[in-house]
């Protein structure tokens, strides 16, 4: 697979099953973690960060 075709799927938009995946993953998080809504923003990014991390171990393996 050439970078061109791998750069255009990472790119691709999430469907509406993996958006509700991601919505679901972050609700549970703020639950495990106690998170307060004031601190929602914060604890969104650091969520993406790792969630991004996360994909590129997975895609690399």
């Amino acid at each position: 697979m050439d970078a061109g075709t791998k750069k255009q799927k990472r790119n691709q938009p999430l469907s509406i099953f993996e958006l509700e995946a991601l919505r679901e993953a972050f609700r549970q998080s703020v639950r495990e973690n106690d998170v307060a809504e004031a601190e929602w923003a914060r604890h969104a990014e650091l969520f993406v960060k790792r969630a991004l991390q996360n994909v590129g171990r997975v895609t690399r393996a």
